[in-house]
């Protein structure tokens, strides 16, 4: 079984929340999950929700300056893990109602 550097969750949990912060309005929440890709190499898997009205401006830039900012935030890479997002807006996370999303 390979050995993945740690990731120091209190660390991430105050950077996403300065993510949420730098993002608002567009951004409503941001969790995150600390697992393997496909490939098994260690990964963070973000999930985003953004507002609606974020999303019918421009899902696109809404997707890349969330994607940036937690990037900036974060910084995925300084515990050796890849980054990975999955974006909804609000409506659709309240439509679904996946606890993974919770």
């Amino acid at each position: 079984m390979p050995v993945y550097p740690a990731v120091d969750r209190s660390r991430v949990d105050e950077a996403v929340e300065r993510a949420v912060l730098a993002l608002a309005p567009d951004v409503v929440q941001i969790r995150y999950q600390v697992s393997e890709d496909w490939s098994g190499d260690p990964a963070l898997f973000f999930k985003v929700v953004l507002t609606d009205e974020a999303s019918r401006r421009g899902r696109r830039e809404a997707t890349l300056r969330a994607r940036a900012v937690v990037d900036q935030e974060v910084d995925p890479e300084q515990f050796g893990y890849r980054a990975y997002y999955n974006f909804r807006t609000l409506s659709e996370h309240l439509e679904v109602k996946d606890p993974a999303w919770a």
